[in-house]
């Protein structure tokens, strides 16, 4: 191996350990990591070290190649992705666009074990829309958990079953993941989501089957004839959806809940489609709907604004700290080294396999590196060697999304913490439950998108 590989690699193995050890956070360990080895690689080599700039300017903003005339765009293209998408649901939740849903969830339940599991199961996912799954294990345990505890209903499947549909839509463009893997690999939202909604619509189907299998055992359990036993009472269901109803009501906008719908179903035809830059349709769409909703109010117009960009801000900031990663490995030719050096251990015949191996890498690269670390760490190389040989960056790019069907496994992230504490579970009994419920649908997506041409594999 030469110099530039072997720093690239020691640069790799130190943001991964500071990540997972939580030594930096990913936007520190993002910025300072690459800017420490590039300075060290230049000066080993003798190069100024002023041209680390020019790198890190390429990884950000843009890169222009003067012998093809191409501009290859940076990180920031996503960072306004997901800036504009995280403050525009945030904004919907906020003035309560998916509390019909989730109260239409709890009414439909009448007290039967298995309707109570199903419903659960798309009140998590209604309520994941956002993003944000720290709002989704409030508020789907705040609302089923009492109904869970009223039936003696074993509160472990309500962790499963909130974190099962929580990790389809993290593949939504405004999700972490999903904007990770674009910056990664500079691809645009329209590049790979439509190729993702096959895998998400199957595996939304199995979540529910998930739910339906539990709650027939829970039926059995609970001896539950739904034909003899009582329903809730209109009160208990009242009680019930008030919860909803109550968080933040000051906030809730419910005379525009059809203009709110409305505007985001265009957003997201138009996003599929491919008709607009998706930052530019959520950027726009967050004007309308602050318009909207709050009048040509000033003051509440900027304060809901800036109460929204609270989920936006550090995800886009650290979707730019990754443009400091991706210049330096690109510009300073560390990434060609490793690829080269990659491309040397995979058996020949095996090259188009290597969406899958990113799949399934992923599994112990999400649980215990983070998202950071593998999306971040991991991806750019294996990416690079897949450039070597051909290999498209949209199917590495859905062959890393498919392990966030696992994903939710991992120790790393604070709020499965709140989760599995609201939902009473130990997290070793949780992490075998999530599993054992995630691998299925690991395969199902790894089917659905080899059936699509999604991977490139057939």
């Amino acid at each position: 191996m030469d110099l530039a590989t072997i720093v690239g690699f020691a640069m790799i193995v130190v943001f991964v350990i500071c990540i997972s050890k939580r030594w930096l956070s990913p936007y520190v360990g993002l910025a300072i990591v690459p800017m420490a080895a590039a300075a060290i690689y230049c000066v080993i080599t003798g190069q100024s070290v002023l041209d680390i700039f020019d790198w890190i300017y390429s990884g950000v903003f843009y890169a222009f190649d003067a012998e093809s005339g191409e501009i290859t765009s940076g990180t920031v293209r996503s960072a306004m992705m997901i800036l504009f998408a995280c403050t525009y649901f945030t904004l919907m939740m906020q003035v309560g666009l998916f509390d019909p849903l989730v109260i239409a969830m709890i009414k439909l339940v009448k007290g039967d074990p298995m309707k109570i599991l199903i419903a659960a199961t798309l009140v998590a996912a209604g309520v994941s829309l956002d993003g944000d799954g720290t709002s989704t294990v409030l508020i789907t345990t705040a609302a089923f958990v009492p109904l869970f505890k009223q039936f003696k209903m074993r509160t472990a499947y309500l962790a499963i079953l909130i974190a099962l549909p929580t990790s389809v839509f993290n593949m939504s463009p405004w999700g972490g993941p999903l904007a990770r893997v674009l910056s990664a690999l500079n691809l645009e939202v329209t590049d790979i989501f439509p190729l993702l909604l096959p895998g998400m619509v199957v595996v939304m189907a199995y979540a529910i089957f998930v739910a339906w299998f539990l709650g027939k055992k829970e039926r059995e359990r609970l001896g539950f004839d739904p034909k003899q036993s009582a329903a809730l009472t209109d009160e208990e269901l009242d009680r019930m959806c008030d919860i909803v109803r109550n968080n933040d009501p000051e906030l809730k906008r419910p005379k525009m809940i059809w203009f709110n719908l409305a505007l985001t179903v265009i957003i997201m035809v138009m996003l599929i489609m491919g008709l607009a830059n998706s930052a530019l349709l959520f950027a726009g769409g967050l004007a309308i709907a602050l318009l909207a909703n709050y009048g040509l109010k000033f003051h509440e117009q900027k304060d809901r604004l800036a109460a929204a960009l609270e989920d936006g801000m550090p995800a886009a900031a650290m979707i730019v700290a990754s443009g400091f990663l991706m210049g330096v490995l690109t510009q300073s030719g560390m990434g060609d080294g490793m690829a080269s050096f990659l491309a040397s251990l995979v058996p020949a015949g095996f090259e188009n396999l290597l969406p899958l191996i990113v799949a399934i890498l992923g599994i112990p690269g999400l649980i215990f590196l983070s998202s950071d670390g593998y999306y971040f760490g991991i991806l750019p190389v294996l990416a690079q060697l897949a450039a070597s040989y051909g290999v498209s960056m949209t199917a590495m790019g859905v062959g890393a999304m498919i392990p966030l069907a696992t994903y939710y496994a991992t120790p790393l992230i604070a709020w499965i913490y709140i989760l599995i504490d609201r939902c009473e579970v130990e997290f070793a009994d949780y992490q075998k439950m999530i599993l054992k419920a995630g691998l299925p649908a690991f395969a199902l997506y790894c089917i659905v998108f080899a059936l699509t041409g999604a991977l490139g594999i057939l």
